[in-house]
């Protein structure tokens, strides 16, 4: 369904559109770049070099670097399932971070309450049911926390599965190659 507007609402639409184009520069834009950022969960940059704690890059490259070194990648796939792993297991830890972060917060959100003026024996029921919820994020946060690090973990273990069967294929083709040259030189 279309709404009509008049000529010159349409007018006005389009000066104030010109007005909000966001940021210009490339300092702009790189200001503003995680603007959005929530929780990481879903960030397009597997590094995100802000918050608290904020992410460091020589961690993810020397968690590569441990996998290149553990795995030893043969070519281009290899190398593309390897950062795959990478990368999964990197988002796996915010995944964690963020359900400590939605737990330190409920437990701030308690000590404040604890500061408030409570009679004695209101207060130790209170508290008694307050820490056995606080032990836990949110529902809320839990479910979509759960919901993330599932879809993760099966990345994480599809690519780990590929990768296996991707070197099992390169040793059955190595093994068929090197009883090829056997059977030619007899």
């Amino acid at each position: 369904m279309t709404t009509k507007i008049s000529k010159k609402q349409l007018k006005a639409n389009r000066q104030n559109a010109q007005l909000s184009t966001g940021p210009v520069t490339s300092e702009g834009k790189n200001k503003v770049r995680w603007n959005a950022l929530k929780h990481g969960l879903l960030a397009k940059s597997v590094v995100i070099p802000t918050g608290d704690p904020f992410e460091n890059r020589a961690e993810f490259e020397s968690l590569m670097a441990q996998l290149h070194e553990q795995l030893k990648p043969v070519g281009i796939l290899e190398e593309m399932l390897v950062e795959k792993i990478a990368v999964a297991y990197w988002r796996l830890g915010r995944a964690v971070r963020a359900e400590v972060g939605e737990i330190r917060e409920r437990l701030l959100d308690w000590n404040e309450l604890e500061a408030e003026e409570w009679t004695r024996d209101r207060a130790q029921n209170q508290h008694d049911i307050q820490i056995s919820r606080l032990a836990l994020p949110s529902r809320y946060a839990s479910d979509k926390i759960v919901r993330y690090e599932t879809a993760i973990d099966r990345r994480l273990t599809k690519a780990i599965d590929q990768l296996e069967r991707l070197r099992r294929r390169r040793q059955r083709d190595n093994t068929l190659r090197s009883d090829k040259r056997s059977d030619r030189k007899k």
